[in-house]
C-alpha cells in the first residue's frame, strides 16, 4: 500500500494526520489559525460562505506567502437547499500599460522563475514592481459573501483583523518560508518592516520557547477599513489611491483605472460523471477540464480490479494522466484570447480514442496530444504554443461544508511565494506577481500583454454521490494541483478511502515523457513501473516540498451523515469541526 506497509532495509520516517470528524460543519485550511478563523463563523451561526470568506481573510494574515489581499482566487459554491452551484474567477488581470518590451531577455537559452520560462534581466517578470497584476481575491470574496453569506459582513472579516492586530506566534513552517525568502523580503523596505525583525533578522518559530510574533499592524487598519467600507475600496477607495500612488512612485504599472476595471467573472459550472458520481467545477481559466479528461480516461478500466495502488494500477492512472496533460498544454488557453475545445478534451467519445492508445502493458512516454476538436460543437483548431515547466504553485485552498451542507471549495494564490515581493506601504498589502504565469518571449498566445487573464491551474471541485452532497476538495500547488485532485477523486470514488487516506496516499505526476513518483511507494512498485517502459523520477517529499500539491477536503459519510476532513499531512494543514 505504501511505505509503511513493505518491507525495507532501512527505516522509513512516516508522516501522516488523523482524520478530523464533526456533525453540523468542517474547515480545512493550510493553518490552523485561519482554520479557527473560519470554524468560529460556523460556531456562530455563519454558513459555508461565510467560514470560508473568514478563512481566505484570515490565512492571508497567518500564511502570507501563499496568499491575501493582493492575490486571486477561484471558487466553487454547491448550495445545500437549491442544489445550484455557482463558479466564481476571481483572476488577475495584467495592466493597460504592460508590454512585452518591458522585459529584457537575457542572451541564450537561460531559464527562469516558477514555470521555467526564458529568463528575465533583473528577474522583472517575478519580482518587484513591475510583476504584479490587478488583485482578483478581495472582489470575489465581496462576491461571494453578497450572494451567499449569512452574517453581517464585518462580522466575518473580524477574525482576520485581530490576527492583524494583536499577532500570531509563528510556527516552524511560516518562520522556514520567511528565513527561506529572505534575499526576496529584504530587497524592498515596505516589506522589509512588515516581515523581518527590526535587527534585518527573520522572525524565530518556538524551539526552547515562544516564538516570535508576527504583527501586521497596517493590514489591521486595512482589514478594517474593508469591514466598514467592503472590498470596493481596493478597487475604487482610499487603499486603490494608495496601491496606484505607489505603482506610480517606484515605476509600477498597475493605475486607478486598471483597479477600477477589474471584475470577478462566474464561469458556468461543468457537471462531469464517473463510476456514477458527479463531479462539478468551472471548465474556464482552470485545471477542471484536464481532471476530467483524465477521470473519463481511466474510467474505460477495472482500477478497483488491478487493485489498490499496484503497479498495473498506477501504469493506467500515469498513462491517463499523461493523455491528459499532453493534451491541456497543446489545446487549452484563454477562451478570450484563443479558440479552446473545452467541451471536447471532457466528452467521453474523446476519452474513448484517447483510451484506446494506452497499452495497459506498456508505457507510452513520448505520446503526443490528441485532436479533441472532431468532438467539440464550435470546431476550429489550437495554435502551437510553448508552455512552462509544472511550478510547485505558491497558494493555499480551503474547504468548507457546514450544517446545512452548502459546499464551499476556495483556492487563492499570490503566484510566486511572497508573491512579488512588494508590499504598498501603509496598507500591509503583499502583491502577486501575475507576469510570472506569461510567457516573456513576445509573439505567442500566452505571451505577456495588456488586459490578458491567466489561465490557472486550480482545481477546486465539489462532488455528488446520486445527487447528494459527498465530498468538496481542491490544493494548491501549480499544475501538479490538476493530477492530486484526480487521484484523490480515484481514491474516494475507486477504492472507497476517506477523504485523510485519500489524501495522504503517495501520488505520482507526469505531463509527458518523465513520470515522477514518490519514494513513499515501495522500491518494487517503482521498478514494476520502470520496467513497463515509464521513465521514473523518484521525489523524496519532505516539510518543505510540494512535488505532488498539497491538498484537503472533506467528505460526508454517506451512511452517516458525518464530516470527515483530510488535510496534507506534511505541513500545519489543519481541518476543524462544529
Amino acid at each position: 500500500m505504501g511505505a509503511a506497509a513493505s518491507r525495507s532495509r532501512r527505516s522509513e520516517w512516516i508522516i501522516d494526520k488523523t482524520e478530523a470528524v464533526a456533525r453540523d460543519g468542517m474547515v480545512a485550511a493550510m493553518q490552523p489559525l485561519a482554520a479557527e478563523a473560519g470554524a468560529e463563523i460556523l460556531a456562530r451561526g455563519g454558513n459555508a460562505i461565510d467560514a470560508a470568506v473568514a478563512t481566505a481573510f484570515a490565512i492571508g494574515v497567518v500564511e502570507p506567502h501563499m496568499s491575501g489581499l493582493g492575490g486571486i482566487a477561484f471558487l466553487v459554491y454547491r448550495d445545500g437547499a437549491t442544489g445550484e452551484i455557482t463558479c466564481l474567477d476571481g483572476s488577475t488581470v495584467l495592466p493597460a500599460a504592460i508590454r512585452p518590451e518591458m522585459f529584457e531577455l537575457l542572451p541564450g537559452d537561460q531559464r527562469a522563475g516558477m514555470y521555467n520560462w526564458r529568463a528575465v534581466k533583473d528577474d522583472a517578470n517575478n519580482t518587484g514592481w513591475l510583476a504584479p497584476g490587478v488583485p482578483g481575491m478581495p472582489a470575489l470574496v465581496g462576491e461571494a459573501h453578497r450572494r451567499f453569506g449569512r452574517l453581517p459582513w464585518r462580522e466575518v472579516v473580524q477574525p482576520a483583523i485581530r490576527l492583524a492586530a494583536d499577532g500570531f506566534e509563528v510556527n516552524h513552517y511560516v518562520a522556514m518560508s520567511i528565513a527561506s525568502n529572505w534575499d526576496l523580503l529584504q530587497r524592498f523596505p515596505s516589506t522589509r518592516r512588515v516581515y523581518l525583525k527590526p535587527s534585518g533578522a527573520p522572525p524565530a518559530p518556538p524551539i526552547s520557547g515562544p516564538g516570535d510574533r508576527l504583527v501586521q499592524p497596517d493590514l489591521a487598519r486595512t482589514l478594517s477599513i474593508i469591514a466598514e467600507k467592503g472590498v470596493d475600496v481596493i478597487y475604487r477607495g482610499e487603499i486603490a489611491r494608495m496601491i496606484a500612488d505607489e505603482m506610480k512612485r517606484n515605476g509600477g504599472l498597475i493605475t486607478e483605472e486598471d483597479l477600477a476595471a477589474h471584475r470577478t467573472y462566474e464561469r458556468s459550472p461543468h457537471v462531469a460523471t464517473y463510476r456514477g458520481f458527479q463531479i462539478a467545477g468551472a471548465l474556464e481559466s482552470s485545471g477542471f477540464p484536464t481532471v476530467v479528461e483524465a477521470l473519463k480516461i481511466v474510467e474505460g478500466f477495472d482500477l478497483a480490479g488491478a487493485g489498490f495502488q499496484t503497479p498495473d494500477a498506477l501504469h493506467l492512472i500515469a498513462e491517463a494522466l499523461r493523455r491528459a496533460m499532453v493534451d491541456r498544454l497543446r489545446h487549452l488557453g484563454d477562451p478570450a484570447l484563443v479558440p479552446v475545445p473545452l467541451q471536447g478534451v471532457v466528452s467521453p467519445e474523446y476519452a474513448a480514442v484517447r483510451r484506446a492508445t494506452i497499452d495497459p502493458a506498456r508505457a507510452t512516454p513520448d505520446e503526443g496530444p490528441g485532436d479533441p476538436w472532431p468532438f467539440d460543437p464550435s470546431g476550429g483548431s489550437s495554435p502551437v504554443e510553448r508552455s512552462g515547466a509544472p511550478g510547485e504553485g505558491n497558494t493555499t485552498h480551503i474547504t468548507v461544508i457546514d450544517r446545512d451542507r452548502n459546499m464551499v471549495a476556495l483556492t487563492s494564490t499570490l503566484g510566486g511565494i511572497f508573491g512579488c515581493g512588494v508590499v504598498i506601504d501603509g496598507t500591509g498589502i503583499l502583491l502577486n506577481n501575475a507576469v510570472t504565469w506569461f510567457d516573456p518571449e513576445p509573439g505567442a498566445v500566452a505571451s505577456i500583454g495588456p488586459g490578458k487573464r491567466v489561465m490557472s491551474a486550480a482545481t477546486p471541485v465539489v462532488v455528488l454521490r446520486d445527487g447528494k452532497p459527498f465530498a468538496a476538495l481542491g490544493s494548491p500547488g501549480g499544475r501538479r494541483v490538476m493530477s492530486a485532485v484526480y487521484q484523490i477523486l480515484v481514491n474516494l470514488i475507486d477504492y472507497g478511502l476517506g477523504m485523510q487516506a485519500a489524501i495522504s496516499a503517495p501520488r505520482l505526476h507526469t505531463e509527458g515523457p518523465v513520470l515522477e513518483i514518490s519514494t513513499r511507494f515501495p522500491e518494487e512498485v517503482r521498478a514494476a513501473l520502470a520496467e513497463r517502459g515509464h521513465r521514473i523520477v523518484p521525489r523524496d517529499e519532505t516539510l518543505s516540498s510540494s512535488f505532488f500539491a498539497r491538498p484537503n477536503g472533506i467528505r460526508i459519510d454517506p451512511e452517516t451523515g458525518e464530516l470527515h476532513g483530510g488535510v496534507f499531512p506534511f505541513t500545519p494543514a489543519t481541518a476543524i469541526g462544529v
